[in-house]
């Protein structure tokens, strides 16, 4: 390959050719690129659509749950702060009883 020294060369016809084939093969190249780009970005975007469904499907079921736990808390402590009660209630009860004087 000739080295550029700023002189204009004129192409021959045949030369003219060549590169004009070259030339279409990279733009029949380039097309069949964009058509793949166009396909991996067809993809990735029902992928992206999936998992933002799947999460959305997740987040719900996690809202759910939550107030599950919420409400088996409630209860628990519901059902502890009465427990509690009942006992001091018995214990008040007992030292009642068994005191000496009977009053």
């Amino acid at each position: 390959m000739a080295q550029s020294n700023g002189t204009v060369v004129r192409l021959t016809d045949e030369r003219l050719r060549r590169l004009d084939r070259r030339l279409a093969a990279v733009e029949e190249a380039q097309r069949g690129t964009n058509a793949r780009l166009d396909q991996a970005v067809d993809v990735l975007t029902r992928l992206v659509r999936v998992v933002a469904a799947q999460n959305d499907r997740v987040n719900r079921n996690f809202d759910r749950l939550n107030a599950r736990f919420d409400r088996l808390t409630r209860a628990i402590l519901t059902g502890r702060t009465a427990d509690h009660r009942r006992e001091r209630r018995i214990d008040a009860l007992e030292r009642r009883v068994l005191r000496p004087n009977g009053s």
